[in-house]
């Protein structure tokens, strides 16, 4: 379909050119085959109009728009000339629509029911030839999978209404037998050991823990994979004559194979005897030789020898050179196993950007796009910072697809460079319910626009910036929260962030009602790395005190005297806090949401009151850290941390209980009582009975470690340990005292609602007060 509408669009420049770009006067609609289709319909979803001039993109871009309709097989595309201008006809093939449920045929090992899941056909459904060998290929790859490799299937379209373009369909399965591999052993590998040609050999780690329940079974057809895997690691050592075969033996039954024997024939280790360059004029052999890694008497290896083609391509290409490359050539040497390696140089031309042309942005602004690149109008064409600027387009993540296509201008020695997009959805609405154990029942609704624009009245889309409305109530908590972001602050790499909220609390004791509002400046710092400034103003409440009793420090209690350090809940007062923060942020995860591996640390410091005035004098300092590991077949090795500490000055005597540093829960020790793991008050209730309650530290230490295995697309299972505590003091770490605790989760990934459920065993306790709670339910990711 692809290749004839290509094969169009080039009929149509020829055309064009000889009439000069003529007037559409006409556009036509034909279809061919069976079923109707709507003329109306067509011309609703193409752009070109009578009066428009025929161009060939116009025509290429109307003919995709229709494809991706999905309501048609093919469409072409043909001019007839008038005599005041053209006339433009689409052809078009409907899809046929089922008539009914597809039949299936020949199917022993699954359900019908789970194979009409699979091929997701139905009653009323768009189908021709290629919709149904794609659903018939997802249902191959199960059967693959259960180690079927030479299931098969064929499939009938038999016409019920031509007219209307139905038809039934019918698929047969021919499952064939079990066939699989037990084991793969290697023979004739002296040079390099087995345990080194494990990736290549496809054989999971002996760390894995699914290889302890469950052997490893090949397919037959990995086994041509493997025969090449080993031959490039011999071929990267430099024994370029290696030769591989992978050959079945062992045969038990008529089908069911145990063994496959890898044979290698390593032949001889070459060195490389001299690297030589042929077509340079541009630059010194000596300047080029300083760029590579390749020296003269190290092993011949295609790696190093494609990276080494990869570096001298990327040389010309970074200084202007368009359509320059690097093809190496080995020389055998006569008398011994060496070769050199010559290098082919195609220098190609020296070429500057004349225009850049932004192309395919129906909503996002010129601007947006224009200030991510790296390059500009005049410059040398340098590939490296071409491609940086695609890769910073793609990340805005306003489109679907983004690419850069040198155009050719009436000079030889410039090109237009094209930035092409293709828009995709930048909002989004979510509602919904759910239950936490923490928050017990709650529901939410969130409207948020990754491409907003303020001042972009009607649509307000376009202008790159990000809006966030969200309400989360709750039987035990109220969230308002409004925030907006302009990433381009002044047009410059500033981001400019205000924040209102509202956050009403209930504990057991008290609640705790939190509103205010807060503006930030962030600025990239060299690397993956952010500096952020925020400043806030806080107001919070403590309200609907439910005990008013006197409660005594744990630390300072004497359980003979019943004295101590007194301290009431009702001693709390409302405050109104003005606080500058600055955070130093590092971020290199793959994913922001589910990563599987990189870092990400966060370097904070903020102060209130003190220069700032209002009612709290304070300031807190910490650092988080966290490290995704990536192991075996997505297993994934999670480590994070934190240190914080905060303290009280000038009027303030002590840290305000809703500044205060808690642990416990869900977010933080698993197996605790929320906010129930550090300092705590206690009373006597009764002759030798004591009642606690946790009142939050200074210093806080929590390290969480978790060990992740992929189940199924968006399930994820978990196991985990968790240790840390709160003290009382600022800068007091005793690291003899930890509570910890281990368990085991499970982690469903729903885009916008994943859900972590963690059943959880206390190892340790940080004192006899603190209560345990074994399963933690919460809504959110990890970050």
């Amino acid at each position: 379909m692809r290749l004839n509408r290509c094969i169009i669009v080039l009929v149509f420049v020829g055309i064009l050119s000889a009439l000069g770009a003529p007037v559409v006067r006409e556009v036509d609609v034909r279809h061919e085959g069976m079923g109707k289709s709507d003329a109306e319909y067509i011309k609703a979803h193409t752009r070109i109009r009578v009066g428009d001039d025929l161009s060939s993109s116009a025509i290429s871009r109307d003919v995709k728009l229709l494809l991706d309709t999905g309501q048609f097989s093919n469409v072409k595309a043909s001019v007839e000339e008038l005599d005041d201008g053209a006339k433009l006809i689409f052809t078009v093939k409907p899809k046929w629509r089922l008539a009914g449920k597809p039949q299936i045929k020949g199917v022993d090992r699954y359900r019908q029911r789970k194979v009409h899941r699979w091929l997701e056909l139905d009653k009323g459904d768009l189908i021709d030839d290629q919709a149904v060998g794609v659903a018939v290929r997802k249902v191959l790859k199960e059967y693959r999978e259960d180690l079927y490799s030479d299931a098969t299937a064929t499939w009938d379209l038999d016409p019920v209404d031509k007219t209307m373009g139905t038809v039934n369909l019918s698929i047969s399965f021919d499952e064939g037998d079990i066939i699989y591999i037990e084991n793969i052993e290697m023979e004739g590998n002296v040079s390099i050991e087995t345990g080194d040609l494990r990736t290549a050999l496809k054989r999971p780690s002996p760390f894995n823990p699914l290889r302890w329940f469950k052997k490893k079974r090949y397919e037959h057809y990995q086994l041509a994979d493997i025969e090449a895997g080993v031959r490039r690691v011999y071929m990267d050592h430099g024994f370029l004559d290696v030769k591989v075969e992978a050959a079945v033996t062992g045969e038990q039954g008529e089908q069911k194979h145990d063994i496959a024997v890898v044979t290698v024939d390593e032949g001889e280790l070459y060195n490389i005897s001299e690297i030589l360059f042929d077509g340079i004029s541009i630059y010194p052999e000596s300047e080029l030789k300083n760029i590579i890694y390749l020296r003269d008497g190290q092993p011949a290896s295609i790696s190093g020898i494609e990276e080494t083609a990869r570096r001298l391509q990327a040389y010309y290409g970074d200084r202007g050179y368009l359509n320059a490359g690097a093809n190496p050539v080995l020389i055998p040497d006569e008398d011994k196993p060496a070769v050199s390696v010559k290098f082919m140089i195609r220098e190609g031309e020296l070429v500057t950007i004349r225009n850049i042309i932004v192309r395919g942005n129906t909503r996002t602004k010129d601007k947006v796009v224009r200030r991510e690149l790296i390059v500009y109008p005049g410059q040398v064409y340098n590939q490296t910072r071409v491609k940086r600027s695609e890769r910073r387009i793609n990340n805005l993540g306003f489109f679907e697809t983004v690419r850069v296509i040198p155009q050719n201008t009436s000079s030889d020695d410039e090109k237009d460079l094209v930035f092409e997009v293709t828009e995709k959805r930048t909002g989004q609405f979510m509602l919904g319910a759910g239950f936490s154990s923490v928050d017990n029942l709650m529901g939410f609704i969130e409207l948020s626009q990754g491409n907003f624009d303020l001042l972009g009245w009607p649509n307000f889309t376009g202008g790159g910036q990000k809006l966030r409305l969200r309400a989360q109530v709750g039987s035990e908590r109220q969230d308002y929260d409004i925030s907006f972001t302009e990433p381009w602050f002044l047009d410059r790499r500033l981001s400019l962030g205000f924040n209102i909220y509202s956050r009403d609390r209930s504990y057991d004791d008290y609640d705790e009602t939190l509103q205010g509002s807060s503006i930030s400046l962030g600025k990239a710092l060299p690397g993956p790395n952010r500096i952020t400034f925020r400043y806030s103003l806080e107001a919070s409440e403590i309200n609907g005190i439910s005990d008013t009793n006197t409660y005594y420090e744990l630390d300072s209690y004497d359980f003979e005297t019943d004295t101590g350090v007194p301290y009431a809940f009702t001693d709390e007062e409302d405050r109104i806090k003005s606080t500058l923060a600055i955070g130093i942020r590092h971020d290199t995860r793959n994913n922001p949401f589910v990563p599987t591996k990189g870092n990400k640390a966060r370097l904070f410091y903020s102060i209130s009151g003190g220069p700032l005035g209002f009612d709290t004098d304070l300031y807190d300092v910490g650092i988080n850290t966290t490290s995704y590991i990536p192991l075996w077949f997505g297993h994934v090795f999670n480590i994070r941390s934190k240190f914080e500490y905060i303290e009280a000055f000038d009027d303030t005597e002590a840290v305000p209980l809703a500044d205060k540093l808690f642990l416990g829960g869900g977010r933080s020790l698993r197996g605790f009582e929320y906010r129930d793991v550090g300092p705590k008050v206690i009373r006597e209730i009764e002759d030798g009975v004591y009642y606690a309650r946790s009142y939050g530290g200074q210093s806080l230490f929590m390290v969480n470690v978790e060990y992740i295995v992929p189940i199924v697309n968006g399930v994820r299972f978990a196991t985990f340990y968790d240790t840390g505590n709160v003290w009382s003091e600022a800068y007091k770490l005793d690291m003899s005292d930890l509570a910890s605790s281990c368990g085991i989760g499970v982690r469903f990934d729903m885009p916008g609602f994943p859900i972590r459920i963690d059943r959880a065993f206390v190892i340790n306790y940080d004192d006899e007060y603190t209560e345990d709670d074994k399963w933690v339910i919460w809504i959110g990711y990890d970050n």
